[in-house]
This record gives structure tokens, sequence and C-alpha cells, in this order.
């Protein structure tokens, strides 16, 4: 009798636990019913709508890579458009805001020999093209021949004949080959006539210059730069985001200065001297890390990556390869056919060539061009696109 007393008494108390289980259930989940009953009543649209918004959160996650995408494209296109503007009405808004040609004001480039005559050209006319100060200045050696000097001449460069600098030419002045050390390069590999840019701190006739190398081309009207107070300008070796503290020599702004001059002169026979020969870029860095310079934005000075806004482009080094060394390049039909946006590096080798194409014959310069080793007639003229010749050679 006391064991089914004893049953009996645990049979009511699990049947009590399980009622109130469902008492606490019934009390916790009450309240989101009646909730969720009197938002459909009120707003019936909200239950089907919270689903769809999860759908559409998770497929705004799953794409997040092609909105940035899609947004780059627009940005792409807005400043292709930018281009054309510019390059089209450039001229009449110079004109329009009075900004009229400055004597004390002048564009510089370097040249020691024919190799870079083609990017100097694309660079003559592109700032021919954008700027309102047309001061264009081609310090050249007497390797430079006198059809190139004619060439650049048609697009507007003023030649000044120097003597060509490098380590070489450091070297010979003070005695030996010095090419070990810190900044040692392996024979062959020094860049030759490197150094000859520091004669333009002697042009004092000129309160502000901007010197470029011979592979850079303007995108856009960047004559701000000659307005700026400090003596010495330039633009950081890589993009926002990437550390690291030194400038890149293909652009410089600066204000010529005898005794600048002098002590970069100096500065550069110590170093050889003491160690071996720097590199020019090398040099100046060395040389303003004290006295300072004033670092530009790097959209003045783009090398190898597509980046906005692109203000200019330097052909510095590995892509694209220097277009007019490159094994291939596009026919004169595919590049006048280019137009845009820029997506990709390579698309910067298709803007430099309709550029090269459109100036031969605003120059007159088809006859020159015609008799140089550059010229590749069976390229420019194929009726297949530029991307077959580069599958030959991938």
């Amino acid at each position: 009798m006391s064991v089914e007393s004893n049953m009996s008494s645990e049979t009511e108390l699990t049947t009590q636990e399980s009622r109130s289980r469902k008492t606490i259930c019934m009390l916790l989940c009450t309240p989101f019913i009646i909730f969720t009953v009197c938002i459909a009543a009120w707003r019936p649209i909200l239950i089907p709508y919270s689903y769809k918004f999860v759908k559409i959160v998770s497929l705004h996650i799953i794409n997040d890579k092609d909105r940035f995408s899609d947004n780059e494209l627009l940005l792409a296109r807005k400043e292709w458009r930018l281009y054309q503007l510019e390059r089209q009405f450039g001229k009449q808004w110079c004109n329009k805001n009075e900004f009229g040609p400055r004597k004390d004001v002048a564009w510089l480039t370097v040249m020691v020999n024919d190799d870079f005559v083609v990017p100097a050209l694309v660079l003559g006319h592109s700032v021919q093209t954008f700027s309102c100060h047309k001061n264009m200045i081609a310090l050249i050696s007497e390797n430079v021949s006198e059809d190139t000097q004619n060439a650049l001449r048609n697009v507007g460069w003023e030649t000044r004949l120097v003597e060509e600098m490098d380590c070489n030419w450091m070297d010979a002045k003070v005695g030996g080959d010095r090419n070990s050390g810190l900044f040692g390069r392996p024979l062959g590999h020094r860049i030759k006539g490197t150094h000859t840019r520091f004669h333009a701190w002697n042009y004092i006739e000129f309160s502000k210059m901007i010197y470029v190398d011979a592979d850079y081309m303007l995108m856009s009207n960047i004559d701000e730069l000659f307005d700026i107070p400090e003596h010495f300008a330039a633009a950081p070796c890589s993009r926002p985001g990437v550390l690291d503290p030194c400038f890149n020599a293909g652009l410089l702004v600066f204000k010529p200065d005898l005794k600048t001059y002098q002590e970069i002169m100096k500065h550069w026979r110590e170093t050889t001297e003491k160690d071996t020969c720097p590199t020019d870029q090398e040099l100046l860095n060395e040389f303003y890390a004290d006295s300072g310079w004033k670092e530009l934005p790097y959209a003045y000075n783009i090398r190898r990556i597509i980046f906005r806004p692109m203000m200019s482009f330097h052909y510095a080094c590995c892509r694209p390869p220097k277009p007019w060394t490159s094994e291939c390049r596009p026919s004169r039909k595919e590049a006048s056919k280019f137009d845009g946006p820029i997506i990709t590096v390579d698309d910067m080798a298709l803007v430099f060539w309709k550029n090269f194409y459109e100036l031969l014959a605003h120059y007159d310069l088809e006859d020159w061009w015609r008799s140089t080793n550059f010229s590749r007639p069976t390229q420019e003229f194929r009726s297949d696109s530029n991307s077959s010749c580069w599958r030959i050679y991938s």
C-alpha cells in the first residue's frame, strides 16, 4: 500500500511540474504572441517585409565586392568625362579665368639620348593640352640628335644643351670606380644621365619650376603646384596606406637657387668620396631629409596602379611596361577608338598611344616618325587587337 501511495505521489508531482512548466511557457510566450498579433493587425506588411529585409541584407553582404566595383566604375566614367572636358575646353578655361601664360615659371624635363623622345613628345603634348603656362624646357646632352631636337621643338620644348651628369661622371671627378659600398650598384645597372636634372637649380630667372621625368604624362591641369610657397615639394614613393618615408624624384617642384645647387653638388661629391655614388633620388632624399620637403598628394605622381583622383600618370616601371619599348602596342585604329573609362593599369598604354598618334598629326610629325627606328608599321596598321599580340609573349 505504501508503494502505491508513493507512486501516486510521484505521478502527481510530475504532473504538477509539467503544468508549472506549461504555465511558465505560456506566461513567457503570451506577450510575444499578443505583440506579434497586434503588429500583424496594425502593420500586416511588417512580418513578410522582415523576411525580405533579412534576405536583402544577406545579398548585400554576399555582393559587397560587386557594389564597390559598381561604384568604382561610376567614378572611373566620371573621371574620364572630366579628362575629355579638360582636353577640349582647358585652354578656354585658362582664358576665361585670366590665367595667361606666366614667364616666371616653367616645366622641365631631361633627355640625354634619343631613347625617350616618344614619351617626351607625349609629355609635351599633355602640358600644351592641360597647362595654362607654356614655358617648356628640355635639358639635353650632346648625344641627342638634331632630328630628335626638331621633333621636341615642334611640340613646344625649348632645348638647352647641358653637360650630362651621372655616377660615371662623378666617379671621373673624384677618381676611380667607386661603385661599391652602401649605395653600390652592379656594373651596367646605373641609369645614364640621371643627375643631369641638378642643372635646373641654376635657372634662377624662374621663380618656380616643375621637373617631371620624360615618361610622365599629365591627366589634368596641375598648375596649382607653381603657387605652393615651399621651396621644394614632391610626391611620396607610395600611395596612402603604405609606409615608405621617401619621395619619388619623377616629379619635383622647386625654386631655383644657386646656393642650393652648390650644396647639392657638394653633398653628392662628399657622399661619393665617403662611400659610393648614390642615385639622384637617393641623394635628393638624403639632402632634403633635414631641410624638409612638402609632401604632395600621391595623385600627382601615380605609378603602377590605378589611383583616383588621377592628376597624372608616371610610366615608371613594370605595369604597364613602358609603352614605347614593350613588345606590343595597339594599332592606330584601336587606340583612337579607346573611349574610356580607365579601369586597369593596362588601359594607360592605350591612353599613351592615343595621345601619341594624335600628336603626330597635330604637330605634323608623321614623316619624322616613319623615319625613326621606333616606328612599327606592322603593329600600327594591323587589323587585330593588341591583346592578340600579347598572347604570343605571355
